[in-house]
């Protein structure tokens, strides 16, 4: 975002502390990992502009899912299907944690639906995802919330190598 241009005569205060919270959000100066294994030179460090997302969370989620989902940072996979966003770093870090499955009353996860990848497939532990298109429940992610429909058109901005975050 270059500029910002309110479509009411005078800006609101809470219109301006709004911005400010994306803004503060949307940056984030990561340190360079140094003495860590090989992870070190690929994960993401320095100034890194990240998409952020809403999200609403779903009852029951758990402590560590909200750790998660809230204390990283991410990266687009350059693989990623169409019909979803993964993340594989937090799988890295959260992968020998244990993330019991927990079942919904859905069918389908739908388009905004943030997911973490359960016990169930293990590989893929604590990877985080979020849906683009319908895809079925099948037991092996834990649905933490939903990204408001109003945020929807975000999605499309998230490309291959791009950083996003989710606001508290």
């Amino acid at each position: 975002v270059d500029e910002i241009i309110f479509g009411n005569a005078f800006a609101s205060e809470e219109e301006f502390k709004a911005i400010d919270q994306v803004m503060k959000e949307a940056y984030v100066n990561i340190p360079k990992l140094v003495g860590q294994d090989y992870l070190a030179e690929l994960l993401p460090h320095g100034d890194v502009e990240r998409v952020p997302f809403k999200v609403v969370l779903d009852d029951g989620v758990t402590d560590l899912e909200k750790e998660i989902l809230f204390d990283n940072v991410y990266h687009q996979c350059g693989e990623t299907p169409y019909y979803m966003i993964r993340s594989r770093w937090t799988r890295m870090f959260y992968g020998k944690k244990s993330v019991p499955e927990r079942k919904i009353d859905e069918e389908y996860y739908h388009r905004g639906d943030v997911v973490i990848v359960n016990d169930n497939l293990a590989h893929y532990r604590g990877e985080v995802q979020i849906v683009l298109k319908d895809m079925k429940v099948d037991g092996q992610r834990n649905r933490i919330g939903h990204i408001p429909e109003a945020d929807h058109i975000l999605l499309n901005e998230v490309k291959s190598g791009r950083g996003i975050c989710f606001l508290k």
